[in-house]
């Protein structure tokens, strides 16, 4: 409780993107407490400017000139041959001084506490936490803050607030991921393109219908629009005094890919909003923190419409922008007639010269630059709410179609000019002492945030023959700090009367605290031998690890499944080893917990080796109730084995029982040695690999041992709190949900016609799966040669007839390999076998093409 009313006596963070240099002196100049940006390397934008390190020595200058501080992204998946890369870039990091990296991989994570502890580490949204026990396993990791998951309520923030030491940051404006970040994989086996590798595509934002088995489309009469995937953009503008109060330390704004006037505006607004927070809690006063010029705008400035995301509730149709993926603009007004090259417009809001505007037509969108405006045959140089005006126009359009505003040329001006060369405005305010008698240097203190510099005269003060030193005239010449970060707030003068001092003199003594001011404020570094020594112990030390751990691995086949029909059809098959449980489909009757208890005794019985998988997504109350679960497995003749999804299910487990057996499930993006090695310090007897892993990546990863591989099955490429089918066919706006789901298989088909098959859990989540399902049967022989002892069918959508089917033939051909049986194994009749049950072809995944 001491640690939330300390959280909510402190100011509250804005953080800023940048995605370029000018963005970044947009944030600051605006009002930026932190900036958070990208180098050139190992960012989650990479399409974005980005910063090399000499600008971005430059940035963080300037920032802490201005007492900003800057985060800088390191927030993805690493691979094994880009460790050396990293520990350099790390370092210089640190030498430059950045203030802390954001930080997605747990190996990543693991070995900057080790190598570079003094450099400060946050967990970023792509890590996928959600509750207290994920945060709880943060803390355990060395982290400072924690960048939780969009879909995280503000009951849900409230709780874990209390029960951690971390700082907490949220997202509170801008671009929306449909699926929870981390888990989605829409743009890597689409394209190729990994979010968790920086490149994502955003596939999500193109067109899509929902359609049934038959292939109808389910909302043809409904016509929503077609964008089923495109949520509007985040904006809890009005909600800052809520998330002071339940203990939110730090508000993100999203946007490395936006334009410096975007940035320039967001953080204007929101540094505006703050103060206003700020004011009405000390006056205890009720009111809106944004005026309704404001909030147009932070409409005007780009928008797909505003939604409060999870904040409150799960919202349905109403999170979602589906007539449009891209900013919407403001409106403008209505088309009045057309005739001769001129347009005449009903408007609602202000035009100039300059703005962009759009029509939206039955035919589509046009959009067009306006020049001049003119008003009864008179130009005019805007164009007023309620007036009739003409511009220029050549296109199409007709009587009533809508017009919008995309772009509003003052808005974009007054935003170029808060960060224009030469007119910087971010100043912080220094307080002044200027001391000493005749015949002695005069002493001049500045004190500026907390820091005091001292500086004397080069010559000797005099007695005044003409003008004495007045303190007007000593604040005007002291006062002339330029474009320095400093403004003069106050001088104090406590010298003889009628002393003088050459107005040279004072000016050199401004120059010299300036420059004093703007040395860099000593602090902890590392010596680069040290962090050399530091970083060859750590390689040693995964080295030793990896040889110690080479132990005998029985090769299997791993069948996971979702339902006990299922499972019966895999053992039957000659399973020897099988995950239970996982996603609970509403299209099915799934695991009890008690049938799990069964499933797992009659495992042992039949010496098979079973694992229960956990869900990839909890949320706080749902892990409350698999901890009451995990509590009654205690009481089991015998503890199952569980396979835990994501880092929270692992703190969970851990605190029934600290020696609980566990595996690790590919949802945690196992994707190089370092987080290998971190899961098998925690007590790990198996690791699934990320499925984004290449072959050659999986030749190093199989020399450690009991490395789990996905073979064949079904891709999960999203999992999202967003349901698309009970949004659209749900029911009325405030209605339960009908439970369309459950009546027919639905699918999202794309523009190029693919379908991609939709569940829904118990949960009410949408998961989204691949058009084709994995199948490396023909890389069998090749998967063993490099060591990897199991490989998995991930089989929970498919029949109890298909299970049977797929698990004999992986059986007996990793039992033929796994043998070394003297014929060599074909690939060729087992091929035939699998492509009769599933015509719609297959996906090699990233085993050959890798990501980007």
């Amino acid at each position: 409780m001491d640690e939330i009313i300390k959280n909510q006596s402190r100011p509250l963070e804005l953080l800023a993107p940048a995605g370029g240099f000018e963005a970044f002196k947009a944030a600051v100049e605006n009002g930026a407490d932190a900036v958070y940006l990208g180098g050139k390397s190992f960012s989650a934008r990479a399409s974005a400017a980005n910063f090399d390190l000499e600008e971005l020595q430059k940035a963080v200058r300037y920032a802490h000139e201005r007492q900003v501080k800057v985060f800088v992204t390191v927030n993805i998946l690493i691979a094994d041959q880009e460790f050396q890369e990293l520990v350099d870039y790390l370092y210089s990091l640190h030498e430059i001084g950045v203030d802390a990296v954001i930080l997605q991989d747990v190996g990543v994570a693991e070995l900057i506490h080790t190598i570079l502890p003094e450099m400060e580490t946050h967990a970023s949204t792509q890590m996928t936490v959600n509750t207290s026990w994920g945060v709880q396993h943060l803390e355990s990791l060395g982290f400072r803050r924690v960048v939780l998951a969009r879909e995280t309520s503000a009951a849900e923030m409230k709780m874990i607030a209390e029960n951690t030491s971390l700082d907490i940051e949220v997202f509170v404006h801008g671009a929306l991921c449909i699926g929870y970040s981390g888990q989605c994989l829409m743009s890597s086996f689409i394209g190729g393109r990994s979010g968790n590798r920086g490149t994502c595509a955003q596939p999500c934002r193109m067109t899509y219908q929902l359609v049934n088995k038959e292939k109808k489309n389910l909302l043809a009469t409904k016509s929503p629009g077609e964008h089923l995937l495109s949520p509007r953009d985040l904006n809890l503008a009005e909600e800052l005094a809520e998330l002071k109060r339940i203990g939110i330390y730090s508000l993100k704004i999203e946007g490395r890919m936006k334009r410096p006037e975007y940035v320039a505006t967001v953080i204007r607004l929101y540094r505006q909003a703050l103060k206003r927070m700020e004011d009405q809690l000390e006056t205890e006063a009720v009111g809106p923190l944004l005026t309704s010029s404001e909030h147009q705008e932070l409409l005007q400035v780009f928008n797909r419409d505003f939604t409060s995301g999870y904040f409150r509730e799960n919202l349905g149709a109403e999170l979602m922008s589906y007539s449009r993926p891209n900013n919407r603009g403001t409106r403008l007004g209505r088309v009045a007639r057309l005739e001769a090259g001129r347009l005449s417009l009903k408007l609602e809001a202000a035009l100039h010269s300059g703005d962009g505007i759009e029509f939206w037509t039955g035919r589509g969108r046009e959009g067009v630059t306006v020049g001049s405006i003119w008003r009864d045959q008179t130009e005019v140089e805007e164009g007023k709410p309620g007036e009739t005006i003409q511009i220029e126009f050549f296109g199409m359009a007709q009587p009533g179609d809508r017009v919008f505003k995309t772009n509003d040329a003052l808005l974009m001006e007054k935003a170029r000019e808060s960060f224009q060369e030469g007119r910087e405005q971010r100043k912080g305010p220094l307080n002044m002492r200027l001391v000493g008698h005749v015949g002695d240097k005069l002493r001049l203190e500045v004190i500026e945030s907390g820091r005091r510099v001292t500086v004397y005269s080069t010559g000797l003060a005099q007695k005044a023959l003409k003008r004495p030193l007045t303190r007007d005239y000593a604040f005007q010449q002291l006062g002339r700090l330029g474009t320095t970060p400093f403004w003069l707030n106050d001088l104090e003068l406590e010298i003889e009367e009628g002393t003088m001092l050459p107005v040279s003199d004072l000016n050199e003594m401004r120059r010299s605290a300036v420059e004093e001011l703007l040395k860099e404020v000593p602090r902890q570094r590392v010596a680069r031998q040290t962090y050399r020594q530091r970083v060859e112990k750590w390689k040693q030390r995964q080295a030793e690890e990896r040889a110690s751990l080479r132990e005998t691995v029985i090769p299997r086949i791993s069948v996971a499944v979702s339902d006990n029909e299922t499972l019966q059809a895999a053992l039957k098959a000659g399973a020897k080893r099988v995950l239970i449980g996982g996603e609970h489909w509403r299209s099915r009757r799934g695991f009890s917990l008690e049938e799990i208890r069964n499933s797992f005794e009659i495992c042992r019985k039949q010496g098979i080796d079973c694992a229960w998988r956990l869900p990839r997504i909890l949320n706080q109350a749902q892990s409350s109730s698999l901890l009451l679960d995990l509590k009654k497995a205690t009481e089991w003749d015998r503890k199952p084995k569980l396979m835990i999804s994501n880092l929270g299910e692992l703190e969970i487990l851990k605190t029934v029982d600290e020696n609980w057996p566990f595996e690790v499930d590919y949802s945690l993006n196992v994707f190089n040695e370092a987080s290998l090695a971190y899961f098998w310090r925690r007590g790990a007897k198996k690791v699934t690999l990320s499925p984004e892993v290449h072959h050659e990546q999986l030749a190093h990863l199989a020399k450690w041992p009991a490395v789990e591989l996905l073979a064949f099955g079904d891709l999960e490429m999203m999992v999202s709190e967003y349901c698309p089918i009970g949004s659209t066919l749900g029911g009325k706006k405030g209605e339960r949900c009908t439970g369309t789901c459950v009546k027919e298989p639905h699918y999202l088909r794309d523009r190029l016609r693919y379908d991609f098959p939709v569940e829904t859990d118990q949960e009410c989540r949408m998961h989204l799966f691949n058009v084709k399902i994995l199948n490396l049967y023909e890389e069998l022989a090749q998967i063993r040669r490099m060591g990897i002892s199991t490989v998995r069918l991930q089989l929970t959508r498919q029949t109890p007839e298909q299970v049977r089917q797929i698990v004999r033939l992986f059986v007996e051909a990793w039992d033929t390999l796994c043998e070394n049986k003297k014929f060599s194994w074909t690939s060729e009749e087992g091929m035939s076998e699998l492509t009769s049950l599933f015509p719609e072809g297959f996906t090699k995944g990233h085993f050959f093409r890798g990501v980007l």
